[in-house]
């Protein structure tokens, strides 16, 4: 029976050990696969440079910005295409409030000639508006790329996405059986994959927001041309500057979801390293924090539409 019981040991201790590194393995896979993720963003491109701190003018999907730039595609299209129809509504929205600036001066008996100076001045603006909407378009984006990537340096820098002092210690498990111990592999497993699932939905957010920022200056033209009307339709011109604020800004939520999801992943592994009690109830909240993560990431388009008062 002693060379039984001591079998039964040996491979109880085994199978501990085995968990063990699978679980610790689990972690630095997380780590690195989230370094190399947005760590990029200040080193050599990839995902966070394409997509989310890159400039719409130099994008042409690929990490080395080799390739046709899409922005000159829709630049070409939109002059091509749009711009006469959005000299065409300026036209009419300036003819309209000249003949309104003109007759409601109780029937020409209250005239003025400076109307017609303001009118031109007006004018004036409007083809500069409509002419020109690339380089506001540009210098728009230009402000929400800078807080991107400013955001992104100072929240995790050059290093490691958690910091090589907060990786998960194999002595933390020390104490587990070996039935929690599959329990906490089989969480981390599934915390693993929900990393994956993230930056996937990252992925498609940033992808179908480059796609949605392109749309909007296919037919920036006509919001333009209404933008200095007095009546409803200056609405819509408002209303597309707010909705490339959103756009331009809708990086920086996102980077704030990673920075808050960062501090609560690491709060989780220290007090795990500590070897404070309740180990599978802190792995179960790590699952928790990577699925509000995930449901956040995607609902940033309508936190940051919401921010700018966009409809």
């Amino acid at each position: 029976m002693g060379i039984i019981s001591d079998a039964i040991d040996s491979l109880e201790t085994w199978c501990e050990n085995l968990f063990k590194d699978g679980i610790k393995s689990q972690f630095d896979n997380i780590s690195g696969l989230l370094t190399d993720t947005f760590n990029t963003a200040t080193g050599d491109g990839g995902l966070v440079q394409t997509f989310l701190i890159g400039h719409p003018a130099s994008f042409t999907g690929n990490p080395d910005g080799t390739g046709t730039k899409i922005w000159t595609t829709v630049e070409t299209l939109c002059n091509s295409v749009v711009v006469p129809i959005g000299g065409f509504i300026l036209t009419i929205i300036l003819l309209n409030d000249l003949i309104q600036t003109v007759i409601k001066g109780n029937n020409f008996k209250e005239f003025d000639d400076s109307i017609f100076i303001k009118w031109i001045i007006k004018a004036l603006c409007g083809v500069l508006l409509v002419s020109n909407v690339f380089y506001i378009a540009s210098g728009i984006f230009s402000f929400g790329t800078n807080v991107c990537a400013n955001g992104l340096s100072t929240m995790f820098g050059t290093g490691n996405f958690l910091g090589t002092d907060l990786a998960l210690q194999k002595s933390a498990l020390n104490d587990m059986a070996l039935g929690e111990l599959i329990t906490v592999w089989f969480i981390s497993l599934i915390v693993h994959l929900g990393i994956m699932v993230m930056i996937v939905a990252i992925v498609i957010v940033l992808a179908s927001r480059i796609i949605e920022v392109f749309m909007y200056l296919g037919i920036a033209p006509i919001p333009m041309a209404t933008m200095l009307d007095s009546s409803d339709w200056g609405s819509i011109g408002k209303n597309w500057v707010k909705q490339l604020l959103a756009l331009s800004f809708q990086g920086f939520f996102i980077i704030v979801a990673l920075g808050i999801f960062k501090t609560l992943f690491a709060n989780v592994i220290s007090q795990i390293n500590n070897g404070e009690d309740g180990i599978i109830m802190q792995m179960a909240m790590l699952l928790g924090y990577t699925a509000a993560l995930i449901f956040t990431i995607l609902r940033t388009g309508a936190i940051s539409k919401s921010a700018f008062n966009a409809h």
